[in-house]
């Protein structure tokens, strides 16, 4: 009988605390190549089940002074739609006092750890984020339903679009239900 017990409870926490999210796809496209170029836009197998996102921008144009930013999340439903978020902000005066806008703040604070874009504009060094993986934990404050998501940056230097990033998930978390 204790043994169907202990059955019943690791049946019960599999279950509870079983989840899934990670990258399923990553598409980067350059607007103005004399400006910036992707040396590396890739999606890395760690382990099964664990991926990372490697990516590397070079740019020609040094230093860059004047950053805008667009982050948009969009949720796949008969094509990806526009799902709560679509802001658009000044990277450099965001750097300077980030709880300003609070959403790009929450995806700065994902990539932070793995990208060398800590400090405050002017850039004379090419943007680079190495091995960045999606843990639980980075979306406390922004908690999603499950579902396929693509997460859409644009940056624009000098008031001109000049590269997007199109980063593609899957969420199926225990908060997601």
């Amino acid at each position: 009988m204790a043994m169907i017990w202990k059955f019943l409870v690791l049946c019960i926490c599999v279950i509870v605390c079983w989840g899934e999210l990670r990258f399923t796809n990553l598409k980067c496209n350059e607007f103005h190549k004399e400006f910036a170029t992707f040396e590396e836009c890739r999606l890395k197998m760690v382990k099964r089940g664990l991926v990372a996102l490697n990516l590397h921008v070079k740019l020609y144009q040094l230093p860059v002074n004047n950053i805008s930013v667009n982050l948009a999340l969009l949720k796949k439903a008969n094509g990806y739609r526009p799902f709560l978020y679509n802001v658009t902000t000044d990277f450099c005066k965001f750097l300077q006092n980030p709880k300003r806008v609070p959403f790009v703040n929450i995806f700065y604070e994902m990539i932070r750890k793995n990208c060398n874009m800590n400090h405050t504009c002017p850039y004379d060094h090419d943007p680079i984020v190495r091995n960045l993986t999606l843990k639980e934990e980075m979306f406390k404050h922004l908690p999603l339903p499950n579902g396929e998501y693509l997460f859409r940056l644009k940056v624009g230097a000098y008031n001109d679009w000049k590269a997007e990033v199109n980063v593609y998930l899957l969420v199926n978390t225990k908060f997601g239900e």
